[in-house]
């Protein structure tokens, strides 16, 4: 008995960061015996077992009894390459090759093989051939394009990406891979420009909201920071992340009692408050609420966040309180971390601590008088 059936190999899913795993092919074109077709399907059942010796055995003895079979050579490719043999497998694809693979199919798995063995080169011939064949196929160009960022290529990604967005110019897929690629270039105005087009195709996009936020922030535009942070969070209001950003940016931007409202938005969500401890006590003690402050005070020195800033804010809390001595010794703690900042900062506090106790003095000297 003898069938037809078609070589499958499914595309490689490649992300800026890395490339998932070889796909298995499936079957191949033209006809061989029932026999062979056993086999072919026990190769494929000692896979999904991840018996690879076994399967690379029997896929050895395939190609070797039935070499004009592109099937076989695409099996032997995938077990090698899933092994680590890297080079072996990409033998065994120019064989498919060879007898009728196609050829797209075997570029895409060598394009994989020569990722894993570091030779970036080979690994864009892969993608500009790909990319040639099917010039107007835009998940190829993504994943040049992801190929090329991966290694640093920037110039290179942005080209691919721009051919995607001519085919596709409101993929807001493609709109965040390419502001992540001119980012990465240092051209954020840039960045922030293509990621203002992918809201122009959808306002209410929480992730390109959320990352203008952050690029609005890091940019220390403050302003432009709590539009897009307040804009992400009325869509997605359990978001820690955006929330933080909003308290910060409205921190830096001295409105500290709405600030307070975000910063425990955080930790009701279960946020991460590393780094926020010391803004949200300035904030509490600002507004007059001590115990919050002092609360916060004690939580942040415990987990070793912000010591010297957390010491700080105590130091002038005690000052409010005209316990001049107490501050001296939070200040002296403060200087003690060896922040840069804030140890400089504590150390003209002490002096500034002294000079009110000489002046609390007068004044008590006078009022005795």
């Amino acid at each position: 008995m003898r069938r037809s059936v078609t070589v499958a190999i499914g595309i490689f899913a490649l992300v800026a960061a890395g490339q998932a795993g070889p796909v298995r092919a499936g079957a191949s074109t033209g006809s061989y015996s029932a026999e062979v077709d056993v086999r072919l399907a026990t190769i494929r059942q000692l896979i999904d077992a991840k018996d690879f010796p076994a399967a690379a055995e029997m896929a050895e003895d395939v190609t070797s009894s039935s070499p004009a079979l592109p099937e076989g050579w695409m099996l032997l490719g995938y077990v090698r390459s899933v092994t680590g043999d890297f080079d072996g497998s990409n033998t065994a694809y120019d064989s498919a090759l060879e007898h009728g693979a196609d050829r797209r199919e075997v570029l895409v798995a060598k394009a994989y093989n020569c990722r894993k063995l570091g030779d970036a080169e080979s690994t864009r011939e892969c993608y500009r051939a790909i990319v040639a064949l099917e010039p107007d196929n835009v998940d190829a160009w993504m994943q040049f394009g992801a190929f090329e960022s991966a290694v640093d290529n920037y110039d290179g990604a942005v080209e691919c990406y721009n051919a995607a967005i001519k085919l596709a110019p409101d993929n807001l897929e493609i709109i965040d891979a390419v502001a992540r690629v001119e980012e990465k270039r240092g051209n954020v105005a840039q960045a922030q420009a293509w990621l203002e087009a992918g809201l122009s195709f959808d306002p209410q996009n929480a992730r390109l909201l959320k990352r203008l936020a952050a690029m609005s922030l890091n940019a220390q535009d403050y302003t432009r920071a709590i539009e897009y942070s307040a804009r992400a969070i009325a869509v997605d209001p359990a978001d820690a992340t955006v929330q933080r950003n909003h308290a910060v940016a409205l921190y830096q931007k001295g409105d500290k009692k709405a600030a307070i409202e975000s910063f425990e938005k955080v930790m009701e969500l279960d946020g991460k408050m590393d780094n926020l401890y010391g803004p949200l006590a300035d904030c509490y003690r600002d507004a007059g609420r001590d115990a919050d402050a002092m609360r916060v005070i004690e939580q942040g020195i415990a987990a070793g966040s912000q010591p010297a800033w957390l010491y700080s804010v105590w130091g002038k809390i005690l000052e409010d309180q005209k316990r001049f001595d107490e501050a001296i010794d939070k200040f002296n703690l403060a200087v003690a971390q060896n922040d840069d900042l804030w140890s400089d900062y504590a150390r003209k506090q002490i002096a500034r601590q002294n000079q009110l106790k000489k002046r609390e003095a007068m004044i008590a000297s006078q009022n005795q008088m």
